[in-house]
């Protein structure tokens, strides 16, 4: 349209000085016909040469050879020569160029061969180098209407071309942006609907962008309906302040699909009146997943350092209880001894040991929360598990609730400890059977899971868990129970155990619909079993007594294993540091067995044994811990004559343990 206008603009110009031009030409032969008015003829060449002279744009006048017959200095400045060196001479002869001159003696040769004046674009090089102009063009007649000639006039159009040229390159760069760009572009008008959506959107929203042009409500028909009040508020506000646009919602893809959208636009108002709104959406939906999938890692690394900062806390609580329950075992197992059966005193003391060992059990299952002992290592079968556990659930709690098995054949064994996962088996079971009070289906299933893996689900048929439960059902000491019926470490303790061993856990529960806790464990290679070492013949040798040195910090434990070791028919001796021991052994003291603490202030257990070793190589060493830890089992894998004892012990495992060294000696 820009090239249109600029043609017709100097079409009539190119009138004006074609017409200038038949005049000057008749005026000639008027005065060659008139050589009376000579003077006039002079008068008139004047008027026309101060026209011509006054005209800013070149103008020129060729013969049939193509020699310029007359130029005004507008011309000459073009050329960039003087009068002397353009007037009479060819185009070839003027430009340097014979690319420039040919094109330029190729248009005028066609425009008097057909006698027909033409407007086009030459590219001519001159002091400022190439430029570009619109030139008009008209064959010259002479009085009989022959072509004589050619007249023209041209324009420069070198700014005006470059202009052009750079809005098309712009508007081609923003055409290739847009179709190339992962987001849709858009603008809007509130009086004409769409203008323009780019190709993305046919991506974004399902709709073609001829679609979204021919009907402009489809997507705003496609924005989520919960999400459409905050749109249309954030569209009001935008329009009322023509400020910038930013918010996220969901829209419907044409395929049905829900996606999350981000749009940001700006709206600006034209001097008519008609506000324009520019802008962009990008579809967020795999970024808001990512998002979703961070916090769930977020919430579960929260759920560890939970537990990891329980067990701390465990760890120091179950130091001083193992001890306080081995001081309190201990003496009633040294005073129980020598009770009637059926007297008050024997039933009081077992009543104590009973409850002594209870103890010992919860700060076992503190420490197993506390993931600081490590799973008894020893291959298992899952199913036989499952199966001691139902039998138990058959004669304890089962009543209205039916039981079913659903156990792999040839499982894949795993290495872990019997005992910690019964307890993990037993509060599942428990609490599923807590969840169908009337009745129900439990169901205990195994599976082989890949090469590598095996599957344990224990699933109930009961009330299930809403949302905002499910996500606390693993912090510790959270409960839904009442008071006195769940202390809210069950859930805590399983996925403790599970991770010891490697394993993973998964909670799948809704209101209504029942509970599935998925269980995976590494699977191992079966070992081949070997036969059951035959009996050996129980020796009746006389036990010979014991020099015992005891080395603990608590005057618990030093004050109970004096009568302890009494009733055994042992000597004990002891002390309160590894210090106080060492200095014993050097300075000559022979104890046939020392019962050393592994949790001690200065050199510990960890610090003694090592210096112990040099003094006493063979001595056997009973090392005290209630808590089994990766520094404890170096400990025993290093020296030799070293043996677990853990707190708090009966005095039945300190005999097993005193039995053999008093043994025919």
């Amino acid at each position: 349209m820009e090239r249109q206008r600029t043609i017709s603009v100097y079409k009539g110009f190119g009138f004006v000085i074609v017409s200038a031009m038949l005049l000057y030409a008749g005026l000639r032969w008027a005065l060659r016909r008139e050589r009376a008015s000579a003077k006039r003829v002079q008068e008139g060449e004047a008027l026309l040469r101060a026209i011509t002279d006054a005209i800013p744009d070149p103008i020129f006048l060729k013969g049939l050879d193509g020699r310029r017959l007359f130029v005004n200095p507008a011309s000459l400045k073009t050329i960039g020569k003087p009068l002397e060196q353009v007037l009479g001479k060819t185009d070839a002869e003027i430009y340097d160029d014979p690319a420039v001159s040919a094109a330029l003696v190729e248009t005028d040769r066609r425009i008097m061969a057909t006698g027909v004046g033409e407007m086009v674009e030459e590219r001519v090089f001159g002091p400022q180098g190439f430029r570009t102009f619109l030139t008009s063009k008209a064959p010259y007649l002479n009085a009989d209407g022959q072509v004589i000639g050619l007249i023209g006039s041209a324009h420069d159009i070198t700014e005006r071309k470059r202009a052009v040229d750079a809005l098309r390159e712009s508007e081609a760069r923003f055409a290739s942006m847009a179709e190339n760009s992962p987001v849709a572009i858009y603008r809007y008008s509130d009086r004409r609907g769409g203008l323009y959506y780019s190709p993305r959107s046919m991506d974004l929203l399902g709709y073609s962008p001829e679609e979204l042009l021919a009907d402009p409500l489809l997507w705003s028909n496609a924005i989520h309906p919960e999400d459409r009040p905050k749109v249309d508020e954030a569209l009001k506000a935008t329009l009322r302040n023509q400020a910038g646009l930013d918010f996220v919602y969901r829209i419907r893809h044409a395929s049905g699909q829900e996606r999350w959208f981000r749009e940001r636009a700006t709206s600006h108002r034209q001097p008519d009146g008609e506000l324009i709104t520019d802008g962009v959406a990008m579809d967020i939906t795999d970024i808001r997943r990512a998002e979703e999938e961070k916090a769930k890692l977020q919430a579960k690394l929260q759920q560890t350092q939970k537990m990891e900062n329980l067990g701390s806390l465990a760890g120091g609580v179950a130091h001083d209880m193992n001890n306080v329950l081995g001081a309190i075992l201990g003496l009633a197992s040294a005073n129980i001894q020598g009770q009637a059966v059926e007297s008050p005193a024997y039933q009081a003391f077992q009543t104590i040991i009973r409850a002594a060992e209870r103890g010992g059990q919860m700060v076992k299952g503190l420490l197993t929360l506390a993931r600081q002992t490590p799973a008894e290592e020893r291959e298992l079968d899952m199913n036989e598990l499952l199966q001691e556990e139902a039998r138990l659930l058959e004669r304890t709690t089962l009543s209205k609730i039916r039981l079913e098995l659903d156990l792999a054949s040839e499982l894949r064994p795993i290495r872990g400890d019997p005992g910690a996962l019964i307890h993990v088996f037993m509060n599942l079971c428990v609490n599923a059977v807590d969840a169908m009070p009337e009745n129900g289906t439990l169901t205990l299933r195994t599976r082989n899971v890949d090469n590598d893996w095996i599957e344990v689900m224990v699933e109930d048929t009961g009330t299930g868990m809403p949302k905002e439960v499910l996500e606390k059902a693993l912090d510790p000491f959270y409960t839904t129970k009442g008071v006195g019926k769940g202390t809210g470490l069950g859930l805590s303790l399983v996925y403790s155990t599970v991770r010891a061993h490697q394993g993973q856990l998964e909670i799948q529960s809704e209101p209504g619909q029942g509970t599935r806790v998925r269980m995976r464990f590494p699977a191992c290679e079966p070992s081949a079993k070997a036969p059951a070492p035959a009996a050996e013949p129980r020796s009746e040798s006389a036990h010979r007594a014991l020099n015992v040195l005891v080395v603990d910090d608590d005057e618990l434990i030093r004050s109970t294993m004096s009568p302890l070791l009494e009733v055994l028919g042992h000597r004990a001796i002891a002390v309160s540091c590894g210090e106080e021991a060492l200095a014993k052994l050097e300075a000559g003291f022979q104890p046939d067995v020392i019962i050393l603490d592994m949790n001690m202030p200065g050199l510990g257990g960890a610090g003694t044994l090592p210096r112990l070793r040099l003094l006493r190589p063979t001595t056997p060493v009973l090392l005290a811990t209630g808590r089994v830890d990766q520094s404890a089992s170096d400990l025993i894998e290093t020296h030799p004559y070293v043996t677990l004892l853990s707190k708090p012990f009966s005095i039945a495992e300190l005999k097993r343990h005193l039995d053999p060294l008093g043994q025919g000696q």
